[in-house]
């Protein structure tokens, strides 16, 4: 499984030709990395969101992160682009002509990481920038004349680390989740009763827009994914998401330990399911649909072998 976490530009429907190639980096390479502050980053491009990261970005803006979810985010994992249009696109909704990222010191790590990306592929983590041609050259060419900087240098300026724990740490949740839909599936009986039903049911979440996963989902869970009653201190990321992670465990087996209807446990299944593939989006996955079509074939291939 491939997660990659940059900004992506949105200024047009139809990718260019060489939209999904990437250039492999070194710590050590030096990159005029140095920001020159116009701003060109923060329009049109596209941002997602982990429930950590959400909830930093509205505790810095001093709103709970449902006041903060309504007005900002989109489907609770894409950060909304709706401010003033500049040469790439609309701004984002956090951005502000003449100030800037209003919420500069909570910004996410794809902010953090631009112009590059993060891929990450089993244990294996590399930083690359898309395309062949370093992307703040179009935007920003006068980022030729600022000083250079390696890669390693500006990482640590940019303070990734609790991001990076932030995402690693949701994916780990997300797998959790699939393992949940697989559980409920194979472990409790139906997959004998109603297996080519659920993994139907599982093929057509693969394929939906975010809004339809989300009808899927319910507004209970949808709730219990991105705005998890936490508390306000963000500070440490290994700590709120283990107590997210704890808090969404107790919560799914108080609902579903004791379910025994082959009705209801499919339901559940495929809810399990359309949570991992929401939050697998949440952390940048590349191609989400990707991702459940390996966990599909994977129950298909348990599913023959049972």
């Amino acid at each position: 499984m491939t997660i990659s976490r940059w900004l992506r530009d949105d200024s047009t429907d139809t990718p260019c030709k060489d939209a999904m190639s990437t250039t492999s980096l070194h710590a050590t390479d030096i990159l005029p990395l140095t920001c020159t502050r116009e701003g060109t980053c923060c329009h049109g491009k596209t941002v997602w969101l982990n429930p950590w990261e959400l909830a930093c970005l509205a505790h810095g803006r001093g709103m709970s992160t449902r006041e903060f979810r309504a007005a900002h985010v989109e489907h609770g994992i894409r950060l909304l682009f709706n401010g003033p249009a500049g040469k790439l696109g609309p701004a984002c909704s956090q951005y502000a002509d003449g100030v800037g990222c209003v919420a500069h010191p909570e910004r996410p790590l794809a902010c953090r990481l631009y112009p590059l990306g993060r891929e990450r592929s089993g244990a294996t983590v590399r930083y690359v920038h898309e395309g062949k041609k370093f992307p703040c050259l179009v935007g920003c060419p006068s980022v030729t004349n600022l000083p250079q900087l390696s890669v390693g240098d500006y990482l640590a300026g940019q303070l990734v680390g609790s991001g990076e724990v932030a995402q690693d740490t949701y994916l780990e949740m997300a797998q959790d989740l699939a393992e949940g839909a697989f559980v409920v599936l194979f472990d409790s009986g139906l997959a004998a009763q109603r297996g080519p039903e659920v993994l139907a049911r599982w093929r057509a979440v693969v394929n939906m827009e975010p809004s339809a996963r989300i009808a899927v989902i319910g507004n209970e869970w949808f709730d219990r994914l991105t705005v998890p009653d936490l508390g306000d201190d963000v500070t440490d990321p290994t700590t709120w998401i283990a107590e997210h992670r704890a808090q969404f465990q107790i919560a799914a087996q108080e609902a579903f330990g004791r379910l025994r209807d082959a009705d209801t446990l499919a339901d559940a299944s495929v809810r399990f399911f359309a949570l991992a593939l929401h939050l697998v989006q949440a952390v940048g996955a590349a191609n989400p649909a990707d991702v459940g079509r390996r966990w599909l074939d994977a129950a298909k291939a348990r599913s023959l072998a049972s």
